[in-house]
């Protein structure tokens, strides 16, 4: 699909459709409808719409936080339906006749075991936003942050990222009365320019700060913002996009081998070991490899964390290693027997998918959350999430 395109057309049939947080949201529109009688752009902003009400009611939008909440989904869309026609509604309307509850996506279930930032109790969930106003207790005076990355990656068999692009974004959610001036303060400047002499600081090849978003302190600015909230909704502060020479540190390393066992079997071997550190974790974190086209079955054993699996798929031949509840600074192995391969087969590569909860691949840190005027019995909540778009690792 070209993203240059607003629309595409399919046996008489348009599919109008915007792209929101790497996801296609489309409307099918078919010819002589009413619909299609009045254009696609009212498709279009009725797209941007339930977008938009579906983020401040779900929180982060991901292929698994939509899945897991497709009956709340749902319901938006039944209540935000008139005569067949999305109508423009803010959460803040639709919440009191929305019955169902949000649900975390199984990799992002993590429990936060230690203090927060700021001294809270135990009682956080792992990603900021993704508690809406839906599970909000009104007596509560809450402040979520939220510095989430997406990686794209290719990785060398020795280890060696290739190529890499890290794409990240600042977001937030006040749940306050009024429009208080939220202020943050990071470790590192959100700025282009180079910095002059030896810096360890994070180097940006893009920039966007969002709307109403006020920029100062460091060398060119970035390091100080502040903005003014909107009670419930969820404000993207900053997006970014680290610079390619800056040095890529992923939150996995992978290596694998392949030897024979016996003239027909082979034996593929593969460690993972965690780069983000202790007090990290990773919800989720699997890894697709394809097998010889001529093997039968698979048998398997891991050692590390117990939550571990391997499964194999005849269709496809397709082998998946599975891990839960992955902690930072520890590693996983798998030795995987590959029946009826041939004993000189070899597998090439892999597909990593993770998310990594406290860790993001960029350092970038917030150091200081203030609103003005000052509120008291404010709980804030500041979390770090990074997860993968496409990391591919050559294994031979």
């Amino acid at each position: 699909m070209i993203e240059s395109l607003a629309m595409e057309t399919k046996d008489g049939e348009d599919y109008v459709y915007v792209f929101r947080d790497d996801l296609y949201w489309v409307g099918v529109v078919r010819a002589g409808s009413l619909t299609h009688q009045c254009g696609h752009l009212l498709v279009t902003e009725s797209l941007g719409q339930l977008h938009r009400v579906c983020s401040s009611l779900c929180g982060i939008l991901t292929q698994h936080s939509i899945t897991a909440n497709a009956t709340l989904i749902a319901e938006i869309v039944q209540e935000s339906m008139n005569g067949g026609f999305l109508q423009l509604q803010t959460p803040d309307k639709l919440q009191s006749h929305i019955y169902s509850r949000v649900v975390a996506a199984k990799e992002s279930s993590a429990i936060i075991s230690t203090p927060g930032l700021f001294g809270l109790e135990k009682s956080a969930p792992c990603t900021a936003a993704q508690q809406s106003a839906l599970m909000v207790d009104t007596g509560k005076r809450e402040l979520y942050v939220d510095v989430v990355e997406k990686v794209w990656a290719s990785v060398s068999s020795e280890g060696t990222v290739i190529r890499a692009e890290v794409t990240g974004a600042i977001q937030v959610r006040c749940f306050l009365p009024g429009n208080p001036t939220l202020s943050l303060a990071l470790n590192t400047s959100l700025s282009t320019l180079p910095q002059e002499g030896f810096t360890t600081g994070t180097r940006m090849s893009e920039v966007e700060f969002g709307s109403g978003v006020n920029v100062s302190g460091g060398d060119g600015g970035g390091r100080k913002l502040s903005v003014m909230t909107i009670p419930g909704q969820e404000m993207t502060v900053a997006r970014y996009t680290l610079a390619p020479d800056h040095p890529h540190l992923l939150p996995f390393t992978l290596t694998g081998t392949t030897a024979a066992l016996t003239p027909s079997d082979a034996e593929l071997k593969l460690k993972l070991v965690s780069n983000t550190g202790m007090g990290t974790v990773a919800p989720h974190v699997s890894l697709h490899v394809a097998a010889p086209p001529t093997t039968a079955a698979v048998m398997s054993r891991t050692s590390g964390p117990r939550d571990q699996t391997v499964t194999f798929s005849q269709d496809s031949k397709t082998i998946t290693w599975t891990i839960s509840q992955f902690p930072g600074g520890s590693y996983a192995q798998a030795f995987i027997r590959l029946v009826d391969s041939g004993g000189s087969a070899s597998v090439e590569s892999g597909e990593l998918d993770f998310e990594v909860s406290r860790w993001v691949c960029s350092g970038l840190r917030v150091e200081n959350v203030k609103l003005s005027p000052h509120t008291e019995g404010l709980n804030k909540w500041v979390r770090y999430l990074t997860s993968s778009d496409s990391v591919t690792v050559r294994l031979t």
